[in-house]
């Protein structure tokens, strides 16, 4: 069975530029898609915006359904916000989820960022505003009162200077396997590093 990964990016971020090319500047997804190319897996990695979760949420369980439809393995992989919404695809179908420096209190994280009036990697202007946080609150308590086991694989920076990993390591200890890395970023800098843990996962 051919495998497929969703890969969702961070917030405020991009994974193609305004051509629709893959931002292959961009360290993770230029390994990945190499990855994915030598192991003969779909990478799906399409442009999101976390104003509109339940959108993205569609969106998702769309393309899932549709590499479902071609007899695909299907599992969910995100960096940061993209790791939260991997997770909690995760849930909903019952796939795999590849977490990168997740975010685990959108709700919380995301309010330093109000006022944001463009999209970091386009230049796409936008507003995020207090309500885009909120919306995360429902999202957040449905995972943590969620019976559903999930195969979650949490790959860390443990200098992550946005997201605290202790905490991260804390909260999934017994819930995910993690792998830590010294140093890095919340960019996560240790994506080939990581390749041997994510070929394991996925065809485990």
């Amino acid at each position: 069975m051919k495998k497929a990964i969703i890969y969702l990016h961070g917030f405020n971020s991009a994974s193609l530029d305004l051509h629709d090319n893959l931002l292959i500047s961009k360290e993770k997804l230029q390994i990945m898609q190499e990855f994915c190319l030598q192991k003969d897996i779909y990478f799906y990695s399409p442009n999101v915006d976390y104003r509109d979760f339940e959108g993205i949420v569609e969106d998702m369980l769309l393309q899932w359904n549709q590499f479902l439809d071609q007899s695909c393995d299907v599992s969910f992989m995100g960096s940061s916000m993209g790791g939260f919404a991997s997770e909690y695809l995760a849930m909903k179908t019952g796939c795999k989820a590849f977490m990168i420096n997740p975010a685990i209190a959108p709700n919380e994280l995301l309010t330093q960022f109000i006022g944001v009036t463009e999209n970091y990697e386009t230049g796409q202007p936008y507003q995020w505003e207090l309500e885009h946080c909120e919306q995360y609150a429902e999202y957040e308590q449905e995972l943590n009162n969620s019976r559903q086991v999930i195969d979650r694989t949490i790959l860390l920076d443990m200098a992550d200077e946005l997201i605290d990993s202790a905490n991260t390591v804390v909260k999934y200890k017994d819930k995910a396997n993690i792998q830590t890395y010294q140093g890095g970023s919340h960019s996560f800098e240790h994506m080939r590093q990581a390749l041997s843990i994510i070929e394991q996962a996925l065809f485990s």
